[in-house]
């Protein structure tokens, strides 16, 4: 199905996207906070990690330990060579098998990509994937939509969101406490929560 194709599709413009993200937007505000309640070499799952740049790249950077999960393998390849340390899952994040339990989550830009009747299994799963007290930051859209673009590289792309107030009750349903939730730009949301 499309849908379950995002990865694949990254394949095919894996060199020029890693050329074209290898730089901060807005997100190192945001890292940093998530740097500020962790402790030293703690480790972290990157959701979506693409190529390693920049946020795989500017934790390790920073000391910590970071293992990267992305359905492309092409954008791996390239995270292998840029970021040694790395460790790399390639995998479809709904179905892939993680057993390590992790001292924060973060995905930025890839739960876009989910279908939004696989949002709520997604909060489930990251939960399943932290310690106890552990954090998740991760974003979402500030309102309900589904929509396609081939903005990216004319390569056309699938892009979905919940309202705000389902992930609010994902979040509490899983156990979380929710420590952030603010726009960093229009239609654009960044989330943190820890795991009671």
């Amino acid at each position: 199905m499309e849908e379950d194709n995002q990865g694949k599709k990254y394949d095919l413009i894996a060199t020029e996207f890693a050329k074209m993200r290898d730089s901060f937007y807005r997100e190192q505000k945001y890292l940093d906070l998530l740097m500020s309640y962790l402790q030293p070499n703690a480790h972290i799952l990157d959701i979506g990690c693409g190529s390693g740049y920049p946020i795989a790249a500017y934790l390790i950077e920073h000391g910590f330990q970071v293992t990267g999960v992305d359905g492309s393998k092409e954008l791996l390849n390239i995270a292998q060579i840029k970021c040694p340390t790395l460790h790399t899952i390639c995998g479809d994040i709904r179905t892939v098998t993680i057993d390590h339990k992790y001292d924060a989550i973060l995905e930025w830009w890839c739960l876009f990509h989910i279908p939004k009747h696989d949002h709520a299994k997604m909060i489930s799963r990251f939960g399943t994937w932290l310690k106890p007290g552990g954090f998740l930051e991760f974003t979402t859209g500030d309102h309900e939509y589904a929509d396609k673009s081939s903005d990216m590289l004319n390569q056309e792309l699938s892009f979905y969101s919940l309202e705000p107030t389902s992930y609010e009750e994902y979040l509490k349903e899983n156990g979380f406490k929710i420590l952030l939730r603010e726009n960093d730009q229009e239609h654009h949301m960044v989330w943190i929560a820890q795991k009671q």
